[in-house]
């Protein structure tokens, strides 16, 4: 917070030297020093950041990333503005910061922000709050004994036991209640700013000390309450969460407004370039378990897993992160990977009932597999017994998940599922005379399983906040032990009423009820418990086709859909263009290899396109040329527009601007602006690339290797300064980031056939002049050399 005034202690010592002093670490009982005489004229700040980058220093002015990174967030707990120590020392708190511990943070990899710098409304104490509470690393300048400064460091150290590194300037003693925390001193001038003769030296050893402080142990305890108080536990990040802080949300609020309306939408792109974009690592946490979700309804495992991967990054100890990366592998049939994570989760923690169940579904899974594609029933249901060592497998786990917790009844119903098909499969086809002795054991244990299940189901189910898994559990017991058919009817139906016809919860349960018919077993009460969902539904607008369709895998659904195909280009080449990449009067040729690229992918009305802008030249002649063979195409424009025309379209000339109006009226086109759909972007983002993003994003939809980019790109020409020619370029560079194919088409035969036609009119020309040139009597003419 800014502070007006600062409080001087009556028995305050005299701080320590500034310039050119070095200062002694708190260990030490240095003996005051002179303070030399200020200078007759101060050292400006911008004198200071000048001599910066003369001293090797950086000063947070980094070039732009290929992509938006979350980096970790340091919240800077200092004074603010010009104030002095309790002997009259001036201090610059503003240069400090800006000079000194900003370019420091940023060095060190971390994500700076002080309180004076929140630029929205809100309760500036509320958004501090949760600045102290949640951000991964506080740095705190001690240097002044200042009031607010020290109450927020309490808070800090009484609520996190990690991320906390104290600095100060001049200081030759500590306060007695922080004398013993180490702090790392820096040095500033007499007129209070850092001291360029020290400033390298200080920017390095802060960046080395907040490195250390992040990178050492998770367990490792950084605040004197927890060292102290040893059986003090740090509240979850989630309980020091308040939604009062507006300020602080505000990133979040507006991305999962943005989000939900791009999930609803279907488009993919938004999600991820969205989610990219969110800076702050607490939202972006939140923001990626939102965005792997919306991925995953979406039939996207392959971009699920991504994200989680990309939470893991952001939080490697998020469980439920951990859960979904081994849920997505499985899905993705990367068993042996899933089972790994599973069990590795298990290790560091053994009674994760989650991680139980998850493992029992893998094994389930593996089991199903090996059977329910044959089509002959009795031939189905041999092969479903000669693999059921994988069904007992996972009715072990899924009991051992039970037996954890009692109250936890979706791993009981299916272990007592499995369990009940076991003994089905072993009826029709284990030796009876020497049967196995696993299914004697499950033999033995079915009635208690049962008996568990059936008291806590049924008296859970009576609540009135019953949940939808509660309920569901209880039908599928009755489809396994019911006497009459009307009892499972009611029972599906009573768990329905709380679905909210929720697709996914529906198909989850009808893909259970589906095995069980696929094997015969208890058909009559298995089939009424279908019709029962199916009807469900049917009644939330979703027809029995449309249901088949949802229920493909997205395997199967990628296989049958065609590919996509993403464009980037040049600009025709136009008077005042500062590099020419596109001869106006190559169109045809240009045009003819875009086809013919196009054809070798047999190009037709099952795949898609998409281009990140609709300019003047090859990004036209490729949607045309999409259009005229029946594709749809998805244009992305990073422009209103009119401001778009204006840059991109008209300096062709109007023969342009007619061809994208008409080819933008397209039925088969849709354009898509980036701030009416995803917001204006971040500072310091470049629109362009920002849109390049977008597009390529967008194209992902039906998986990475069904995308192919197609590249109207001279290979020679290597970051070019030109907008139009690096923004071709960075798409590319995109794309290898990626992991994506890419299709060139070279322009560079077309520049030196130019550039010969050009020479050789010149030395035509030439030629040309010497030959009219009257000969002097008496001389020859000679051939001139080129």
């Amino acid at each position: 917070m800014t502070e007006e005034t600062t409080p001087t202690p009556k028995d305050a010592t005299p701080d320590a030297a500034k310039s050119g002093t070095q200062v002694p670490s708190p260990a030490e009982t240095p003996r005051p020093i002179q303070l030399p005489a200020p200078a007759a004229e101060p050292v400006k700040q911008e004198t200071v950041k000048a001599a910066m980058p003369a001293l090797g220093v950086e000063t947070g002015e980094e070039s732009r990333r290929m992509r938006p990174e979350a980096r970790p967030h340091a919240f800077v707990v200092m004074p603010f503005g010009k104030k002095k120590g309790s002997d009259g020392t001036l201090y610059d708190f503003n240069a400090i910061y800006k000079t000194l511990i900003l370019p420091a943070l940023e060095d060190a990899g971390f994500d700076p922000f002080r309180a004076d710098e929140e630029t929205t409304s809100g309760d500036i104490l509320t958004d501090m709050f949760q600045e102290l509470l949640l951000a991964d690393l506080c740095l705190c300048d001690l240097s002044i004994d200042n009031a607010n400064v020290y109450y927020e460091l309490g808070i800090r150290h009484a609520f996190r036991k990690r991320g906390v590194v104290h600095i100060q300037a001049g200081r030759a003693y500590m306060p007695f209640d922080i004398f013993n925390v180490r702090t790392l001193p820096y040095h500033i001038t007499p007129e209070g700013v850092p001291d360029p003769a020290f400033i390298k030296t200080d920017i390095q050893a802060i960046s080395r000390m907040t490195r250390d402080t992040w990178a050492s142990d998770r367990d490792a305890i950084h605040s004197p309450i927890f060292n102290l108080l040893t059986g003090l536990k740090e509240p979850e990040r989630k309980a020091l969460r308040t939604p009062l802080a507006t300020g602080f949300w505000r990133e979040y609020n507006e991305w999962k407004e943005k989000v939900t309306i791009a999930q609803r939408q279907k488009r993919i792109g938004d999600i991820l370039l969205l989610t990219e974009e969110i800076q702050n690592p607490l939202i972006k946490e939140e923001a990626i378990g939102e965005a792997g979700k919306a991925l995953a309804n979406m039939g996207r495992n392959e971009l699920a897993l991504v994200q989680y991967r990309k939470g893991l990054e952001v939080n490697a100890e998020n469980l439920a992160f951990r859960h979904e990366e081994a849920f997505h592998l499985n899905r993705l049939g990367r068993v042996d990977e899933a089972i790994v994570k599973i069990e590795n989760l298990l290790k560091d923690f053994p009674n994760d009932i989650d991680a139980i169940s998850l493992l029992g579904r893998v094994y389930k899974e593996m089991w199903t597999s090996s059977w329910k594609h044959i089509n002959d029933k009795t031939k189905r249901l041999k092969s479903a017994f000669d693999s059921y060592h994988w069904l007992i497998k996972s009715a072990d786990i899924y009991l051992k998940g039970f037996h954890h917790d009692l109250n936890n009844y979706y791993p009981g119903v299916n272990a007592l599922t499995l369990s009940t098909i076991a003994l089905y499969l072993a009826d029709k086809f284990d030796d009876k005379k020497n049967p196995d002795p696993d299914i004697t054991h499950i033999r033995q244990k079915i009635a208690e399983v049962y008996g568990a299940l059936a008291i806590g189901l049924e008296e859970k189910a009576e609540d009135d906040n019953a949940d939808y898994w509660t309920l569901i559990s209880l039908a599928e017991l009755r489809v396994l032990t019911a006497e009459n058919v009307s009892s499972v009817i009611r029972a599906y139906r009573k768990a329905l009423t709380v679905s909210r016809r929720n697709l996914f919860f529906l198909n989850s349960s009808l893909e259970q009820l589906e095995m069980l018919d696929a094997l015969g077993l208890r058909n009559e009460f298995v089939k009424v418990g279908i019709h029962t969902i199916k009807e469900e539904i049917a009644r939330s607008g979703v027809d029995e086709n449309q249901q088949t369709s949802i229920k493909k895998s997205a395997s199967k659904k990628a296989k049958n859909s065609g590919r996509a195909f993403l464009f980037t280009g040049y600009m025709v080449d136009y008077p005042g263009k500062e590099k020419k990449t596109f001869p106006a009067d190559k169109e045809n040729e240009i045009r003819k290899e875009i086809l013919d690229k196009l054809e070798s992918f047999n190009l037709n009305p099952n795949d898609r396109a998409f281009v990140g802008g609709l300019s003047a030249g090859s990004e036209i002649l490729f949607v045309e040329i999409c259009v005229e063979k029946g594709v749809k195409v998805r244009v992305y424009l990073p422009l209103p527009e009119s401001a778009y025309i204006r840059q991109f379209v008209s300096p062709g000339g109007d023969v342009w601007v007619d061809r994208f109006y008409k080819i933008r009226n397209h039925p088969l086109v849709e354009e898509l602006y980036q701030i009416e759909n995803v917001g204006q972007p971040k500072m310091g983002d470049d629109p362009y690339e920002r849109n390049n993003r977008w597009a390529l994003y967008s194209s992902l939809g039906r998986g990475m290797d069904k995308v192919t980019l197609i590249a109207l790109w001279n290979e020679h020409d290597d970051k070019p300064k030109d907008r139009d020619a690096h923004l071709v370029h960075h798409m590319i560079e995109l794309m290898r980031d990626t992991g994506g194919s890419i299709e060139q088409i070279s322009t560079s035969k077309y520049m030196h056939r130019i550039i010969n036609n050009v020479l050789d009119s010149l030395m035509n020309d030439e030629a040309h002049t010497i030959n009219k040139t009257p000969l002097a009597p008496g001389q020859k003419a000679h051939k001139r050399r080129k």
